[in-house]
């Protein structure tokens, strides 16, 4: 009797595409459906409800690398990654390499084995010929390879500007933005630090930008951190970071007694749960994470279907909600 493995391997697509078919749990392009019906007709595949029972237990697995999961950004991405892909009957398989090449190398080599049907990748250590060659489907997370391979990314020109009109706005002079070691056109990330930079230069306000290995700090590490730059940097009166070093600088800032927004601006850039949780709601550029996730999602299991997608360089939008401390 047929499995809807066979059926997958007939149609030339997915088992778990196969599935939403059946159980209509997603969209999926005409020929692809067109496609699976034929084969269907071909097995003589009749669905029951125990073999849909059986086939849940044996799912599509999609791959996640990220840096580090303690990162508020990659533990709230993954969870709506996470979310969408059992929408499609698939489960993620979750690789935290610590931000360590030798690490995310050997995540790569067992994942080109056939453990997943494909990868959305958060991490860029590997020369980008690796990426490329892969073997995988694969989608990229802020991270450039070529125009063959998708990349999903927020719009980060986007949120400097916007993180710097706050700025101007908020009356400062001096204003410091928490880097990560990184200037390449291929980690799209760093867009925001040079659209803040030249945003904020044009209307002569200083700017000074300190590189920090991100994962290497936790919370007490980042206060620790900017209670020192703020000793030593009186003139700061502004700063832009990812939500937990930003939380650290408010904190930082209000133990030494600087009077927030008055005397000093915090903005956060990512807007996870991180920046509700301070002293008071801390201004973030909100990346949407979920849309980052669905749209991830989408693409890779479209990829694992043998559909290139026609947009592969995807920009979500971001913006600023106003909290308390600009």
């Amino acid at each position: 009797m047929a499995s809807i493995r066979d059926v997958a391997k007939r149609a030339n697509v997915a088992a778990c595409t196969v599935s939403r078919v059946l159980n209509g749990t997603a969209n999926v392009a005409p020929e692809t459906r067109m496609k699976i019906e034929q084969a269907m007709k071909e097995l003589n595949y009749i669905p029951n409800e125990l073999a849909r029972s059986m086939f849940k237990q044996k799912a599509g697995i999609v791959a996640m690398l990220v840096p580090d999961i303690r990162h508020p950004y990659f533990s709230s991405l993954a969870r709506h990654i996470e979310d969408e892909l059992y929408k499609n009957d698939c489960k993620l398989m979750l690789c935290s390499t610590g931000d360590d090449p030798e690490r995310e190398k050997e995540y790569m080599k067992i994942l080109r084995s056939n453990i997943v049907d494909g990868v959305i990748m958060g991490v860029n250590n590997q020369k980008p010929e690796a990426y490329a060659e892969f073997g995988k489907p694969l989608v990229m997370l802020d991270y450039y390879v070529n125009d063959e391979v998708p990349v999903v990314v927020s719009d980060h020109e986007m949120g400097g500007r916007l993180a710097a009109e706050e700025f101007i706005r908020s009356g400062c002079r001096y204003v410091l933005h928490i880097g990560s070691e990184v200037d390449t056109d291929r980690v799209l990330s760093y867009k925001s630090h040079r659209a803040l930079r030249e945003t904020l230069e044009r209307e002569g306000i200083q700017t000074r930008e300190v590189d920090i290995k991100w994962n290497s700090f936790d919370f007490q590490n980042y206060f620790e951190m900017a209670s020192l730059i703020l000793k030593e940097n009186p003139e700061i009166d502004g700063i832009m970071a990812a939500d937990m070093p930003a939380s650290a600088f408010l904190k930082a800032a209000v133990k030494i007694g600087k009077k927030v927004p008055e005397e000093f601006a915090v903005i956060a850039y990512d807007g996870t749960y991180v920046s509700r949780t301070n002293i008071m709601e801390i201004t973030t550029i909100h990346q949407q994470l979920h849309e980052i996730g669905n749209r991830a999602v989408d693409t890779i299991l479209r990829l694992i279907d043998g559909e290139m997608p026609q947009e592969r360089y995807i920009t979500i939008p971001v913006e600023l909600k106003k909290g308390s401390t600009t």
